[in-house]
This record gives C-alpha cells, sequence and structure tokens, in this order.
C-alpha cells in the first residue's frame, strides 16, 4: 500500500518516492489499482476517504460518462459500507450542484451503489431525486454566494475609490494652502527686496 501524507499546508507527499504529488496524481495512482492510504500529518488520522471524495468531486467536472470515474467511485465505496455511503452524502451530494448534475448521471451513481449492495434497490427513486434535489440546492447556494460576494465586492471598490477621492481632496486643500502661502512669502520677499535697493 502507497502511503501519502497530507501536510498541515495541504500538500499531499508520496513517502515512496520523497516527493509532492497533486490531486491530479493521486487521481492516476487510484486508477491505474494502487492502494493508497492518505494520513493527516498533525493528526495521524487515516483521511483516505477526506481525500478520494474531493477528488471524485474534481473529477465529476469532467464526466461526459459516468464510466470515465467509475474507477474512483468504486474505490469509494469498496473502502466501507456506512462510512462510504456517508462520504458520498456528505462530499459528492453536497458539492455535486455546483457541476450540473444530469439526471441519467444521478441515475448512474445510484446504480453503482445498487450493484455494490451500498443502497437498496428499492431506494433507487428517492435516492436519486434527493441527489437532484441536494444539487439543485446547492447550485442555488453558490450563485446566492457568487451574488452577495460579488456585491460586497462591488461596494468595498466603490468605498475605497470614495476614500480615495477624498484623500485627493484633503491633500489638493492642503496643497493650495501651502501654495497661497508661498506665494504670500514671495510677495513678501519681493517688497522687502524693492524697499532695500531703493
Amino acid at each position: 500500500m502507497k502511503v501519502i501524507k497530507r501536510y498541515s499546508n495541504r500538500r499531499l507527499y508520496d513517502i515512496e518516492s520523497s516527493t509532492t504529488i497533486t490531486q491530479t496524481d493521486l487521481a492516476e495512482m487510484v486508477k491505474t489499482g494502487r492502494d493508497i492510504q492518505v494520513i493527516d500529518t498533525k493528526t495521524g488520522d487515516d483521511i483516505t476517504l477526506e481525500i478520494l471524495g474531493r477528488i471524485l468531486i474534481t473529477e465529476t467536472i469532467r464526466w461526459d460518462d459516468v464510466k470515465e470515474s467509475k474507477e474512483l467511485l468504486t474505490k469509494i465505496i469498496s473502502l466501507g459500507g456506512d462510512k462510504s455511503m456517508s462520504v458520498l452524502k456528505n462530499t459528492v451530494l453536497a458539492s455535486i450542484g455546483a457541476f450540473h448534475v444530469t439526471k441519467a448521471k444521478a441515475e448512474a451513481i445510484i446504480d453503482d451503489l445498487i450493484k455494490k449492495g451500498e443502497l437498496d434497490k428499492s431506494d433507487r427513486k428517492k435516492a436519486v431525486m434527493e441527489m437532484l434535489d441536494k444539487a439543485e440546492k446547492s447550485t442555488t447556494e453558490w450563485k446566492d454566494k457568487i451574488s452577495k460576494g460579488a456585491e460586497k465586492t462591488g461596494k468595498d471598490i466603490k468605498d475605497a475609490v470614495a476614500k480615495l477621492n477624498l484623500a485627493k481632496q484633503t491633500d489638493l486643500a492642503k496643497l493650495e494652502k501651502k501654495v497661497d502661502k508661498l506665494n504670500k512669502s514671495l510677495k513678501s520677499i519681493e517688497k522687502s527686496l524693492k524697499e532695500m535697493s531703493k
């Protein structure tokens, strides 16, 4: 089994080759059949399911057909009954909405769970609907967050520009006072010079 360490900066480190790797590298290892274990260096916990769940989410962006990522999904499911279903619900179902889920994709995922014995066939329709509902809800939540973030950023920019303009006006007023003062001093010096030259 290949052991990968994840450091607090979230970097993945392959102990065997003494190199830093990416989630894409890890996904390729899993797809080629390598058994992996990911250990959090801070806690010492086995976080393999969590990392594989994240990789699955990333992989779903590129899904044209569920079969492309079947190996990855199979690996997560094979890691443990209740635990793997929990990972699927918490990681995939909650986040997959950000990546357009079609009914066909949802059905294919649920059918694979049924085939592996992770889900009862009688729950198929309910599970598909639950996945689609969560996907829609997640998409709506992301749209709201993005919209609110954009509004806040716009307001922050306007506030910053207003402060800059205010600062420029204040600076301009100070400069005008200094110029007036210099003009008065210059006139005073000119007057003194004229009087001295008489």
